[in-house]
């Protein structure tokens, strides 16, 4: 799992230096967005599993008690 964030990290950076042609200024307003999107994108994510979680051990426990 640690090899594949590794290697998706790399893939990204590189194509946002080949995005940017070495402007740095380009290239990390491109990193910024895509760090931006991946925090919302988790953050949205992590309150829908957590949502779903939370409906689900409801579930169980009264299921339980019948």
């Amino acid at each position: 799992m640690p090899l594949i964030f590794i290697a998706a990290v790399l893939l990204i950076t590189g194509l946002d230096l080949l995005i940017s042609w070495n402007k740095f200024e380009m290239f990390f307003k491109i990193l910024g967005v895509e760090i931006l999107i991946a925090v919302i994108v988790w953050v949205v994510l992590t309150l829908v599993f957590s949502g779903r979680t939370k409906k689900d051990s409801d579930n169980e426990s009264a299921e339980d008690e019948e």
